[in-house]
């Protein structure tokens, strides 16, 4: 179970458990066919064993990279991290690394931006639901940029960039049909990255926002973007949030069962 809330877990995922619907709980056909095809679509067993074969390798690093934090950093690690504990703590194992595939393989994104790369994970599954997208991640710390640049390098569609969030963001002017949020767990801060993000931003541009639930904070600033007009269809998956632009549709929010 997740485990970053400061609250009482157990009764936000309780009641998480009660309002979440699956399929036959949405009226909406958008929603319908992500949560009936895309949250079922099967992993390839190349990708579960190249992902697990990569995770191994991360997993089993004994050695350290002196992290640089720009957001709200980490509760459980200090600023000089052993690779193999950072792996493990990773949001991007396990079922939610499984649904960056499972957007990308769906929706065949042209182009693909990722803000915190941390030690790849996220930006291996991203990068292989479509092999044809070209991802940009982008990575604040300097240590992780050039450990990760590494690690990536046999991936040709994945580019590494090594800049804050809102430097890249404020320089950069290329249309993202995904975007996925992982490097800062301030609640203010994401706030600040979608107003940023909101020229570059298409219809139908597909937000993917990590650690709603991480803190307090995190939690009521999501229930915040919830409520903007500016986006039209959310959807609560518990640990991530998605926030979709559709201005041909009236506003609505789910929670999804996942």
């Amino acid at each position: 179970m997740y485990l970053r809330l400061s609250m009482n877990i157990a009764l936000e995922f309780f009641q998480y458990l009660l309002k979440a619907k699956g399929r036959h709980g949405t009226h909406s056909p958008y929603v319908y066919d992500f949560v009936d095809v895309c949250l079922r679509l099967p992993i390839p067993s190349d990708i579960k064993n190249g992902f697990k074969n990569y995770f191994h390798r991360l997993h089993t690093n004994r050695s350290s990279i002196e992290v640089m934090d720009y957001g709200a950093g980490s509760k459980k690690m200090g600023k000089r991290r052993r690779v193999s504990k950072m792996a493990r703590v990773s949001g991007s194992n396990g079922k939610y690394g499984e649904l960056l595939f499972r957007i990308t393989q769906h929706y065949k994104p042209a182009k693909v931006l990722e803000l915190g790369t941390s030690l790849g994970l996220g930006s291996w599954m991203l990068s292989r639901g479509n092999t044809n997208a070209a991802v940009t991640t982008v990575e604040g710390c300097p240590n992780t940029y050039n450990f990760v640049k590494n690690e990536l390098s046999s991936l040709s569609n994945i580019k590494c960039v090594n800049a804050s969030f809102v430097h890249f963001l404020e320089s950069n002017h290329t249309h993202y049909d995904v975007v996925y949020i992982d490097g800062d767990h301030r609640g203010s801060s994401v706030i600040e990255m979608l107003e940023l993000l909101e020229p570059i931003l298409k219809d139908e541009t597909i937000i993917i926002i990590d650690d709603i639930r991480w803190s307090e904070d995190m939690l009521n600033h999501w229930k915040q973007i919830v409520a903007m007009d500016r986006y039209h269809l959310t959807m609560d998956l518990f640990r991530m949030g998605i926030v979709v632009k559709r201005t041909h549709q009236q506003k609505e929010h789910f929670i999804v069962k996942y």
